[in-house]
């Protein structure tokens, strides 16, 4: 006769073990869905599951792994705390798996975007590395195994504590260490490269870890674009300040991902005009008042020619402007004006 957890959670009979947790496989009879239920083992400082469970409540986001409850497992008359998980269908990303391509920069993207919502909510994940990152089968990326996670408040250790290779050097001492949330940004510089299907410069498996060179890795990842791994060498900086937030490292690699992919509607005079990646330049005269030329560079709509009154939302438009998302170009002034409405769609990255 199978034993339900809480009178809720009954086990498939499949199991996991790894680092500090088992992992127990359910299915939740309430809701009829599969979950998680995970436990310390034996020996495990029962302060892990505490880290895990403060930092999972606290934070919200797609590519966070969910945290539903809080139950009893009872082991004769002991009964030990675990957490239940969302189910994730998937599998755990590897080493050397991608290639330089689109796919890669959404994976990185994603990741990105699980770290910045875990920093928003005052979290230090702590261990950062590809096998706590899991693919789903719709492609989304969930972080997960929160066991060395710390709050802002309490970024704190003594003695080196996480994974080899993926640590900041500022973690590899003896005295008591402050951390701050860059000791993540490392981690995903590390795991970013590790990622790909070429070898991780010797430097970053030394122990403590060494300084690499820009050149260096454009050497190894030669079909990295040059934004993506100048923003990667600056994850790996061995002076924690002079790394980037993960809300930077996001918005950069979401760039490169939305390149060609804007579109701009014009109406001028009843007439419709597109910019996109197949007519980048549009002019638009007004007789003898004035006229704009914009060009559509992969990136944003600028303005590279203007002559006479011409005015974008009622400031006087300049060469080398970037047209904002939305707004009404002026030409001429007082009762001859006319106007054309700009209007820039706002396109996303998926998933």
């Amino acid at each position: 006769m199978t034993v339900t957890i809480a009178n809720r959670y009954e086990p498939t009979g499949n199991t996991d073990a790894g680092g500090m947790g088992e992992i127990l496989e359910c299915v939740d009879l309430h809701l009829k869905r599969r979950v998680i239920v995970k436990r310390l083992q034996l020996g495990i400082d029962e302060r892990r599951l505490l880290d895990e469970q403060k930092a999972l409540a606290k934070v919200r986001s797609k590519h966070v792994v969910q945290l539903y409850d809080i139950v009893e497992l009872h082991s004769g008359k002991k009964a030990n705390k675990a957490i239940v998980l969302e189910y994730i269908d998937g599998n755990n990303l590897a080493i050397g798996a991608f290639a330089p391509d689109r796919t890669y920069l959404g994976v990185i993207w994603q990741i990105a975007c699980g770290l910045r919502d875990i920093h928003d909510a005052g979290v230090i994940h702590r261990d950062i590395k590809p096998a706590n990152i899991r693919l789903d089968s719709e492609g989304v990326v969930k972080i997960i195994d929160f066991g060395l996670a710390r709050s802002r408040d309490e970024a704190k250790t003594r003695g080196v504590v996480g994974t080899p290779v993926f640590m900041a050097p500022e973690l590899w001492g003896n005295d008591t260490v402050s951390f701050n949330s860059s000791i993540d940004v490392y981690a995903f510089g590390v795991t970013a490269l590790a990622l790909l299907n070429q070898r991780v410069p010797a430097e970053l498996g030394r122990m403590p870890p060494k300084p690499v060179s820009l050149s260096s890795l454009v050497s190894t990842f030669p079909k990295i674009p040059s934004e993506i791994m100048a923003t990667l060498v600056a994850c790996l900086e061995h002076t924690p300040a002079r790394r980037p937030t993960m809300a930077a490292v996001q918005k950069i690699i979401e760039r490169r991902l939305l390149e060609n992919a804007h579109r701009a509607l014009v109406v001028m005079d009843g007439t419709i005009h597109h910019l996109d990646s197949k007519s980048r330049r549009i002019t638009l005269n007004a007789s003898s008042v004035g006229s704009i030329a914009i060009e559509y560079n992969g990136y944003e709509f600028t303005v590279v020619t203007v002559s006479g009154d011409v005015f974008i939302n009622n400031t006087v438009a300049k060469t080398g402007t970037s047209m904002p998302g939305c707004c009404v170009i002026t030409f001429g002034t007082g009762s001859n004006r006319r106007f054309v409405t700009f209007d820039v769609s706002h396109p996303e990255v998926m998933p």
